[in-house]
Protein backbone atom coordinates (compact mmCIF):
# COMPACT_ATOMS: atom_id res chain seq x y z
CA UNK A 1 0.00 0.00 0.00
CA UNK A 2 2.64 2.46 0.87
CA UNK A 3 4.49 1.57 -2.55
CA UNK A 4 1.47 2.35 -4.17
CA UNK A 5 0.55 5.62 -2.63
CA UNK A 6 4.06 6.71 -3.40
CA UNK A 7 3.92 6.11 -7.53
CA UNK A 8 0.42 7.66 -6.89
CA UNK A 9 2.14 10.66 -5.36
CA UNK A 10 5.06 10.42 -8.18
CA UNK A 11 2.29 10.71 -10.62
CA UNK A 12 0.69 13.35 -9.66
CA UNK A 13 4.00 15.20 -9.15
CA UNK A 14 4.99 14.38 -12.77
CA UNK A 15 1.60 15.75 -14.39
CA UNK A 16 2.11 18.92 -12.46
CA UNK A 17 5.78 19.42 -13.39
CA UNK A 18 4.14 18.47 -16.87
CA UNK A 19 1.68 21.28 -16.76
CA UNK A 20 4.09 23.83 -15.53
CA UNK A 21 6.48 23.38 -18.65
CA UNK A 22 3.78 23.52 -21.05
CA UNK A 23 2.86 26.80 -19.40
CA UNK A 24 6.75 28.21 -19.75
CA UNK A 25 6.14 27.50 -23.26
CA UNK A 26 2.76 29.21 -23.46
CA UNK A 27 4.76 32.18 -22.16
CA UNK A 28 8.05 32.34 -23.65
CA UNK A 29 7.95 30.06 -25.95
CA UNK A 30 11.26 27.59 -26.95
CA UNK A 31 14.25 29.20 -25.09
CA UNK A 32 17.64 28.82 -25.56
CA UNK A 33 20.49 30.17 -22.80
CA UNK A 34 24.15 28.66 -22.09
CA UNK A 35 24.89 26.73 -19.23
CA UNK A 36 26.95 29.20 -17.57
CA UNK A 37 28.66 26.29 -15.29
CA UNK A 38 31.53 24.59 -14.95
CA UNK A 39 34.81 24.14 -12.25
CA UNK A 40 34.11 27.86 -10.92
CA UNK A 41 31.28 25.98 -8.66
CA UNK A 42 33.61 22.88 -7.74
CA UNK A 43 34.38 24.28 -4.33
CA UNK A 44 30.97 25.26 -3.42
CA UNK A 45 29.75 22.21 -4.46
CA UNK A 46 32.06 20.38 -2.21
CA UNK A 47 30.90 22.39 0.28
CA UNK A 48 27.30 21.53 -0.27
CA UNK A 49 28.64 17.98 0.19
CA UNK A 50 29.96 18.25 3.48
CA UNK A 51 27.37 20.39 4.87
CA UNK A 52 24.85 17.92 3.58
CA UNK A 53 27.54 15.09 5.46
CA UNK A 54 27.49 17.34 8.53
CA UNK A 55 23.43 17.74 9.06
CA UNK A 56 23.40 13.99 8.44
CA UNK A 57 25.70 13.26 11.10
CA UNK A 58 24.07 15.51 13.43
CA UNK A 59 20.58 13.83 12.91
CA UNK A 60 19.26 17.71 11.24
CA UNK A 61 19.39 16.60 7.57
CA UNK A 62 16.68 18.11 5.56
CA UNK A 63 15.31 18.45 1.93
CA UNK A 64 16.91 22.27 1.59
CA UNK A 65 20.46 20.50 2.41
CA UNK A 66 20.14 17.18 -0.22
CA UNK A 67 18.71 19.42 -2.93
CA UNK A 68 21.31 22.28 -2.22
CA UNK A 69 24.15 19.59 -2.71
CA UNK A 70 22.38 18.19 -5.81
CA UNK A 71 22.04 21.74 -7.42
CA UNK A 72 25.45 22.89 -7.25
CA UNK A 73 26.89 19.33 -8.53
CA UNK A 74 25.13 20.15 -11.55
CA UNK A 75 27.04 23.90 -11.57
CA UNK A 76 30.27 22.06 -11.38
CA UNK A 77 29.87 20.30 -14.37
CA UNK A 78 30.43 21.05 -17.92
CA UNK A 79 30.43 18.38 -19.67
CA UNK A 80 27.11 18.18 -21.17
CA UNK A 81 26.33 14.21 -20.37
CA UNK A 82 27.81 14.81 -17.12
CA UNK A 83 25.86 18.21 -16.38
CA UNK A 84 22.32 16.76 -17.81
CA UNK A 85 23.07 13.47 -15.38
CA UNK A 86 23.10 15.55 -12.68
CA UNK A 87 20.14 17.57 -13.83
CA UNK A 88 18.26 14.76 -13.99
CA UNK A 89 18.87 13.74 -9.89
CA UNK A 90 18.57 17.63 -9.07
CA UNK A 91 14.66 17.00 -10.63
CA UNK A 92 14.25 13.48 -9.29
CA UNK A 93 15.13 15.29 -5.47
CA UNK A 94 12.97 17.93 -6.27
CA UNK A 95 9.99 15.62 -7.44
CA UNK A 96 10.97 13.44 -4.25
CA UNK A 97 10.86 16.83 -1.53
CA UNK A 98 7.10 17.31 -3.62
CA UNK A 99 5.93 14.28 -2.66
CA UNK A 100 7.02 14.53 1.22
CA UNK A 101 4.82 17.92 0.81
CA UNK A 102 1.97 15.92 -0.08
CA UNK A 103 2.74 13.25 2.06
CA UNK A 104 3.00 15.92 5.08
CA UNK A 105 0.41 18.14 4.18
CA UNK A 106 -1.98 17.11 1.47
CA UNK A 107 -1.82 17.16 -1.99
CA UNK A 108 -2.77 20.42 -3.51
CA UNK A 109 -4.26 21.57 -6.79
CA UNK A 110 -1.11 23.01 -8.77
CA UNK A 111 -1.69 26.46 -10.10
CA UNK A 112 0.35 27.43 -13.15
CA UNK A 113 2.65 30.29 -13.75
CA UNK A 114 0.63 31.86 -16.42
CA UNK A 115 -2.14 32.10 -14.03
CA UNK A 116 -4.99 29.73 -15.57
CA UNK A 117 -7.29 28.09 -13.32
CA UNK A 118 -6.54 24.44 -13.01
CA UNK A 119 -8.25 22.05 -15.94
CA UNK A 120 -8.08 18.99 -17.52
CA UNK A 121 -9.46 17.05 -20.50
CA UNK A 122 -12.10 14.88 -19.66
CA UNK A 123 -14.28 12.10 -21.60
CA UNK A 124 -16.78 13.35 -23.44
CA UNK A 125 -19.65 12.60 -21.49
CA UNK A 126 -18.09 12.94 -17.97
CA UNK A 127 -19.83 16.23 -17.92
CA UNK A 128 -23.17 14.81 -18.06
CA UNK A 129 -22.25 12.54 -15.78
CA UNK A 130 -21.29 15.04 -12.97
CA UNK A 131 -24.61 17.18 -13.94
CA UNK A 132 -26.57 13.54 -13.36
CA UNK A 133 -24.80 13.20 -9.56
CA UNK A 134 -25.91 16.45 -8.92
CA UNK A 135 -22.90 18.42 -9.73
CA UNK A 136 -22.90 22.01 -11.91
CA UNK A 137 -19.68 21.52 -14.01
CA UNK A 138 -17.78 24.21 -15.85
CA UNK A 139 -16.06 22.93 -19.02
CA UNK A 140 -15.19 24.40 -22.36
CA UNK A 141 -13.76 23.97 -25.78
CA UNK A 142 -9.95 23.79 -26.10
CA UNK A 143 -9.23 24.96 -29.20
CA UNK A 144 -7.08 22.30 -32.07
CA UNK A 145 -3.86 24.26 -31.14
CA UNK A 146 -4.40 23.53 -27.70
CA UNK A 147 -5.44 19.58 -28.26
CA UNK A 148 -1.40 17.88 -28.62
CA UNK A 149 -0.36 19.75 -25.10
CA UNK A 150 -3.66 18.66 -23.27
CA UNK A 151 -3.43 15.27 -24.25
CA UNK A 152 -0.10 15.17 -23.90
CA UNK A 153 -0.96 16.24 -20.20
CA UNK A 154 -3.13 13.04 -20.02
CA UNK A 155 -1.24 10.94 -21.24
CA UNK A 156 0.65 11.46 -18.48
CA UNK A 157 -2.36 11.37 -15.96
CA UNK A 158 -3.37 8.00 -17.24
CA UNK A 159 -0.19 6.32 -17.50
CA UNK A 160 0.72 7.48 -13.83
CA UNK A 161 -2.95 6.10 -12.37
CA UNK A 162 -2.13 2.41 -13.91
CA UNK A 163 1.81 2.92 -12.68
CA UNK A 164 0.39 3.49 -9.11
CA UNK A 165 -2.56 1.00 -9.12
CA UNK A 166 -1.31 -2.01 -11.76
CA UNK A 167 -5.15 -2.10 -12.55
CA UNK A 168 -5.06 -3.13 -16.17
CA UNK A 169 -8.81 -1.54 -16.49
CA UNK A 170 -6.17 2.04 -16.34
CA UNK A 171 -4.91 0.30 -19.48
CA UNK A 172 -7.91 0.91 -21.45
CA UNK A 173 -8.20 4.61 -20.09
CA UNK A 174 -4.36 5.05 -21.88
CA UNK A 175 -5.50 3.56 -24.68
CA UNK A 176 -8.32 5.82 -25.51
CA UNK A 177 -5.61 8.55 -25.19
CA UNK A 178 -3.30 6.91 -27.48
CA UNK A 179 -6.37 6.63 -29.96
CA UNK A 180 -6.89 10.67 -29.59
CA UNK A 181 -3.50 11.02 -30.48
CA UNK A 182 -3.56 8.80 -33.58
CA UNK A 183 -6.86 10.98 -34.58
CA UNK A 184 -4.71 13.93 -34.09
CA UNK A 185 -2.38 12.73 -36.72
CA UNK A 186 -5.20 11.64 -39.08
CA UNK A 187 -4.92 7.51 -37.96
CA UNK A 188 -7.85 5.23 -37.27
CA UNK A 189 -7.75 2.48 -34.74
CA UNK A 190 -7.41 0.34 -37.28
CA UNK A 191 -4.61 2.25 -39.22
CA UNK A 192 -2.55 2.71 -35.85
CA UNK A 193 -2.91 -1.15 -35.32
CA UNK A 194 -1.79 -2.03 -38.83
CA UNK A 195 1.45 0.31 -37.60
CA UNK A 196 1.61 -1.39 -34.33
CA UNK A 197 1.88 -4.82 -36.13
CA UNK A 198 4.35 -3.86 -38.68
CA UNK A 199 6.38 -2.42 -35.83
CA UNK A 200 6.21 -5.78 -34.50
CA UNK A 201 6.64 -7.98 -37.08
CA UNK A 202 10.30 -6.41 -38.09
CA UNK A 203 11.28 -5.66 -34.32
CA UNK A 204 9.64 -8.28 -32.52
CA UNK A 205 7.61 -7.16 -29.45
CA UNK A 206 8.23 -7.05 -25.58
CA UNK A 207 7.64 -10.79 -24.88
CA UNK A 208 10.52 -11.88 -24.16
CA UNK A 209 11.54 -9.66 -21.74
CA UNK A 210 15.20 -8.68 -22.95
CA UNK A 211 16.63 -5.24 -21.01
CA UNK A 212 19.66 -3.43 -23.50
CA UNK A 213 22.51 -2.29 -21.42
CA UNK A 214 23.29 1.08 -23.01
CA UNK A 215 26.83 2.32 -23.07
CA UNK A 216 28.15 4.26 -20.22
Amino acid sequence: MENEHARGSLARALADVAAEREAQDRMWGVQEFPDGTGTGFTARAEEAKQECAAAWARGELTWRHILTEEFYESLAESDPRSLRNELVQTAAVALKWVQSLDRRHGATVHQTRDGRRPEKLVRDRIPEIIRDEGGSPETRTATREEQAALLRNKLYEEAGEYLATDDPAELADLLEVLHAFAALHGLTPEQLEEQRAAKAAERGAFSKRLVLRLPH
